[in-house]
């Protein structure tokens, strides 16, 4: 019994008087991994794309009014006539100077036309014969009562792309005659040259008497014209 005592006053001892030793908490491993740089998107505006240059205004183009000279200027027709007597063919011409009108050029290096008027007085057309010149007056014409011929054109077709001046041009203008209150639509071949201040040049259509109202001269047993006219305008135009 002392034994047992004894013994387990000793083991209380022991129990009391060897501290347990204190088990420091281990410290924490931390991997320190290598961190990314944090990278901030900032919200950029797309760029713009460079501007294009300013376009350069066109150059307004030169409008340049010319005006013909009737003393230098003229207009005629030509018909072919058959005399039965000996079966001849004869071209009938006339010719007058009584040409006035106006028109306009624009050359800011391609060319346009526009014809704002150009009148004949029929009542001075003279041939060779004061017969026949009378009887188209009177009878055919009817230029005491219908005096004029007028042309005015609506378009100019086949222009060079550019001009030089004094160069000649030939182009197609394209208008409405009228004569003895009859308008037509009519096409001339123009030949022209700008030099200087002065616009020369030839203008040829062929138009028939019937379309505009009259038949063509046809005296009984005489003579008989054909319905075909060809018509010149020869003129010499100054700016004004």
């Amino acid at each position: 019994m002392k034994n047992v005592l004894l013994v387990s006053l000793l083991l209380l001892l022991v129990s009391c008087g060897t501290p347990t030793p204190a088990v420091e908490p281990s410290p924490t491993t931390q991997t320190n991994a290598a961190e990314e740089p944090t990278v901030v998107v900032a919200d950029v505006a797309p760029t713009a794309a460079p501007a294009e240059p300013a376009a350069v205004p066109a150059e307004p183009a030169a409008v340049r009014v010319f005006e013909i000279d009737s003393a230098q200027s003229s207009a005629a027709y030509a018909v072919e006539e058959i005399f039965f007597s000996d079966n001849r063919l004869f071209t009938a011409v006339g010719v007058t100077n009584a040409v006035e009108g106006a028109f306009e050029v624009t050359s800011n290096r391609k060319p346009s036309g526009k014809v704002t008027r150009i009148r004949v007085d029929l009542r001075t057309l003279k041939s060779d014969s004061p017969r026949r010149d009378n009887a188209i007056r009177r009878q055919w014409l009817e230029s005491d009562k219908y005096p004029y011929a007028d042309f005015v054109s609506t378009n100019a077709l086949n222009l060079p792309e550019s001009y030089t001046e004094g160069a000649q041009v030939t182009f197609t203008l394209v208008g409405d005659m009228t004569v003895r209150d009859v308008t037509n639509p009519v096409e001339w071949t123009v030949v022209g040259t700008l030099q200087g201040n002065t616009v020369t040049g030839e203008a040829k259509t062929v138009i028939k008497m019937s379309d505009f109202g009259f038949a063509a001269p046809d005296i009984g047993g005489v003579l008989k014209a054909e319905d075909e006219v060809a018509l010149t305008v020869t003129f010499v135009a100054a700016e004004k």
